[in-house]
């Protein structure tokens, strides 16, 4: 265990937004929240008529795995070296989908940066 407890775990690698991953986290981040998703809102779609209806689950859901979505875009712009604030970037509609992939597919700045020691690390405290 490194000094301080910071040693990363998939909760902080999917909440939080300290240190840094790498496109192997980012990507398996992403796919199992994608998964988690469908399958938590396939019980609200109405199966005679097809169309998703509201439920109290589903505003849990989205703030959830946007919020994951951010965390894990945060964490690897700061495997890039570039702050995190670069995620606000990630609503506008053709930027994020651009740069969702352009994150996904770049690698890291290898070893240290102002962030973390290495990929897949906290960063200080």
């Amino acid at each position: 265990m490194s000094a301080g407890g910071r040693e990363p775990t998939v909760l902080w690698a999917l909440i939080g937004l300290d240190g840094r991953v790498n496109r192997e986290v980012f990507w398996l981040g992403n796919l199992m929240c994608g998964f988690l998703g469908v399958v938590l809102m396939l019980p609200q779609i109405n199966p005679n008529t097809g169309e998703i209806e509201f439920s109290m689950i589903a505003p849990f859901v989205f703030v959830a795995l946007f919020w994951t979505e951010v965390a894990l875009s945060v964490k690897r712009l700061h495997d890039r070296g570039l702050t995190g604030w670069f995620a606000a970037a990630f609503v506008i509609p053709v930027v994020g989908f651009i740069a969702f992939f352009v994150i996904g597919l770049i690698p890291g700045t290898p070893g240290p940066n102002a962030y973390a020691p290495a990929t897949n690390m906290r960063g200080p405290r």
